[in-house]
């Protein structure tokens, strides 16, 4: 089986909002599409320009059978059992969809909008516009037939299409905003020839298995250009339905890229960072076109960086190092300020997307709730503030910090510890639901030696008799949990980011061989099952959107953990 299924995997490129992919057609089948990608996931279109569909010379339908690689997808046209053509797309400099085909009439049918039509420029190009995507489409024929219909409907065209046809064909689609740019039409052969070499340079020289590859594949195409609101070249989360980067999602990015591409996984945190609040909040994600406040995410950021420097060393150079921790110390302040009543209360989340675990069973009677995770989380802010503050110089304030770090561990332990576990309430004072199994409970391991040693000890104990490890990786919600649901989103699956914390804790814990063995779980789901956005706990199945970029990010630093373990 091959993990690189166009049917799952979309087709792009490095800082390119052009896609391929396949997309509900409203009759249960799917169906490939041409999208442009920016403007974030709100839009109920989720960029999608034209169905792509295939013919023969004679306008008979045809049935696409296509192979993704980095460089190219490629489609061999079936009638019946029988190949009548070729086509094959790939992505030439700047927004260019290049196209070639043999035998047949490759057509783009443009999805519609109030306002959409096609005309032709006084220097006599075809031009399409998809006026409800506020984009032009410029085709080019290089060789063959090239054909621009739309049929004229008072103020508006309907049936708007762009063809290519022929025997041989070859040509491309300038995607642009406004006019179109004097883009060098150079050769199929040529666009993906660059862009092969494009992603062996994001690969560098290591020998990778498919898996591997494809986790490669995901983070290099998921990203998208500066642009608008984004400040850097940023990693969606996905190209199929997850267009925007979170603010939470983005530091998993940032840890999969830092071995290869230090100055990339900068520019993930600053993506975020350049949107933050005078106040220190984070917005809940960024596209082109925006951010949005209306809920935040957990403060991972100062876990991350510093995760990034024990593994990675000195990536980030001093002027870098000054910024992050300008960055972090706000955020601390935002979380320390803003969401709690006093210098004595914990933290809280508002809502349950506030904390990353947007349906967790431990806001299932709302909030705002207070739970062990976030003073963790803001704990190893503060430390990294610390660390890198000591780092640069200056100590009066490293050891500001330092004294931040421990104030929250004591309202953490005083507060939260019960009965040799921690506890998820309310901030009114009520507990969260009794029969809530989650995983949430067990993130202070990440607090190491700053935790008292009964308390880390008591939770590694309790991790091992727990049924959140199943034969697949930890489970977010226990799947003997009243609240467990196979499909539930934060209800039960396994997912990237929680099980790569859990791992760091259990080694903070110096439960190394049990973080190991999490590791490898991790690995070979991934392997089985692609880089979904998250798994059946008990199945392995990979669920929701399957092509995510924290799921890749992840699996390539637990393959980079192991080979470093099986290489000690």
């Amino acid at each position: 089986m091959s993990l690189f299924d166009f049917n799952k995997v979309p087709f792009s490129r490095h800082q390119r909002f052009t896609t391929l992919s396949m997309v509900p057609d409203g009759y249960g089948e799917r169906q490939c599409c041409l999208r442009y990608v920016a403007g974030g996931d709100m839009r109920p279109s989720l960029g999608n320009l034209c169905l792509v569909t295939f013919f023969d010379l004679q306008g008979n339908s045809l049935t696409p059978s296509f192979s993704l690689s980095p460089g190219s997808l490629e489609a061999v046209l079936l009638k019946g059992d029988e190949q009548v053509g070729k086509a094959a797309f790939c992505i030439g400099d700047g927004e260019v969809l290049h196209v070639k085909g043999e035998g047949i009439e490759l057509r783009f049918e443009l999805q519609g909008s109030r306002y959409d039509y096609a005309y032709q420029t006084p220097a006599g190009e075809p031009c399409v516009v998809a006026a409800g995507e506020n984009l032009r489409l410029t085709p080019v024929a290089k060789v063959g037939e090239l054909n621009v219909r739309g049929e004229w409907r008072r103020d508006h065209a309907e049936d708007v299409a762009i063809s290519f046809k022929g025997d041989q064909f070859e040509g491309s689609i300038v995607l642009h905003e406004r006019l179109c740019l004097n883009v060098s039409h150079s050769s199929f052969e040529r666009a993906k020839a660059d862009a092969e070499h494009a992603f062996a340079e994001w690969i560098g020289d290591a020998e990778l298995g498919q898996a591997a590859r494809l986790a490669n594949y995901i983070l290099w195409a998921n990203t998208v250009p500066a642009k608008g609101h984004l400040s850097a070249p940023a990693i969606y989360m996905s190209k199929n339905h997850m267009i925007n980067i979170w603010s939470w999602d983005n530091a998993f990015s940032a840890i999969g890229v830092a071995k290869t591409s230090p100055k990339s996984a900068f520019e993930q945190f600053a993506v975020i960072f350049d949107q933050q609040d005078a106040s220190g909040l984070l917005p809940d994600f960024v596209h082109d076109q925006g951010a949005s406040f209306s809920f935040t995410k957990p403060p991972v950021h100062g876990w991350a960086i510093d995760h990034i420097l024990c593994a990675f060393g000195p990536v980030f150079d001093d002027e870098q190092l000054t910024y992050l921790t300008d960055k972090l110390e706000k955020q601390l302040s935002y979380w320390l300020a803003h969401t709690r009543s006093g210098p004595d209360k914990l933290p809280s989340y508002a809502h349950g997307n506030d904390s990353g675990w947007d349906n967790a069973s431990f806001f299932a009677n709302g909030g705002p709730v207070e739970g062990p995770d976030l003073p963790t989380f803001l704990v190893l802010t503060a430390q990294a503030i610390a660390r890198i503050k000591r780092r640069l110089g200056d100590v009066e304030s490293a050891a500001h910090f330092e004294q931040i770090c421990a104030g929250l561990v004591q309202l953490l332990v005083d507060q939260l510890w019960r009965d040799g576990h921690f506890v998820v309430r309310k901030s009114d004072g009520a507990d969260a639901p009794k029969n809530s199994q989650s995983l949430i409970g067990f993130m202070p391991m990440l607090l190491g030696d700053l935790l008292p040693n009964e308390i880390g000890e008591q939770l590694v104990s309790e991790f091992k008799r727990s049924d959140l490890l199943t034969d697949w990786g930890p489970a977010t919600e226990s799947p003997n949990s009243d609240f467990y649901e196979a499909d539930g989103y934060w209800r039960g699956p396994i997912w990237a980011p929680t099980t790569l914390l859990i791992h760091d804790g259990l080694v903070a814990q110096h439960a190394t061989e049990l973080a190991q063995k999490i590791a490898t779980k991790f690995v070979n789901l991934c392997e089985h099952s692609g880089m979904a956005e998250n798994f059946n706990a008990l199945t392995g199945e990979g669920l929701r959107d399957p092509a995510f970029a924290w799921t890749s990010a992840v699996y390539l630093r637990f393959k980079d953990i192991l080979a470093n373990q099986s290489g000690s």
